[in-house]
């Protein structure tokens, strides 16, 4: 995209001013193709599709059939509407265990290195915050305990549960799943925390829940 659209478009962005939908797409274009004028391109979505929203929703192949759109471009497009349809999902609930378990699948699911997250509650379940932990390794998630205790004692929520996944192999607790585990209990504990459950899914499919298993009430009676 031009110097002189960045400048306009920029301008209208900031300002309130109205962009049409050639512009939108234009400005969606560039910034998939680092900057390059991509207004033919854009007209040429827009005489195949109605709206930039059917553009943002069309398959990959429909898209590819178009002048100038490229197998990439056409990935970003299709990338870019998934994320506008989720991001308009504002709210998130986690209520009990296999709400949790659905809520971590939708996050964990497919990915090639071991991460864990704390999810913050309110009375009603709703999601108010997350906090995510990854080492970017396949066997082991980094988490100090500290940096725990100060997130849970700063955001202070009603309750909280905590997930994570194991990569190629099942879900079963390890000896480390367990120690972490207590150390959230015992922070939660001293921060007048709910803590709900913590529960593991693994890459083949297998899924865990201390609340569940009984495990975490024979881990804290310990």
């Amino acid at each position: 995209m031009a110097a002189g659209y960045r400048k306009e478009y920029l301008q209208k962005l900031e300002g309130g001013g109205r962009l049409y939908e050639s512009q939108i797409m234009a400005i969606i274009l560039g910034n998939a193709c680092g900057g390059k004028d991509m207004s033919a391109i854009a007209d040429a979505l827009l005489g195949r599709f109605p709206s930039v929203q059917s553009v943002l929703t069309a398959d990959i192949a429909e898209l590819t059939e178009v002048d100038g759109v490229t197998q990439n471009i056409a990935v970003y497009l299709k990338a870019l509407g998934l994320a506008l349809r989720q991001s308009q999902k504002t709210e998130a609930f986690i209520r009990n265990t296999e709400e949790c378990f659905s809520f971590v699948c939708s996050r964990f699911t497919g990915g090639d290195n071991e991460s864990a997250e704390l999810y913050f509650v309110n009375r009603s379940g709703k999601i108010t915050d997350i906090k995510r932990y990854t080492s970017g390794k396949a066997d082991r998630v980094d988490m100090q305990a500290n940096d725990v205790f100060s997130v849970i004692s700063s955001r202070k929520p009603y309750g909280l549960y905590f997930a994570h996944n194991h990569i190629n192999c099942s879900a079963a607790p390890s000896r480390d799943d367990d120690a972490v585990t207590v150390k959230i209990a015992t922070a939660c504990s001293m921060c007048g925390v709910k803590f709900l459950d913590h529960c593991i899914i693994s890459s083949t499919g297998d899924k865990f829940s201390y609340f569940l298993s009984g495990r975490l009430e024979k881990l804290l009676k310990n």
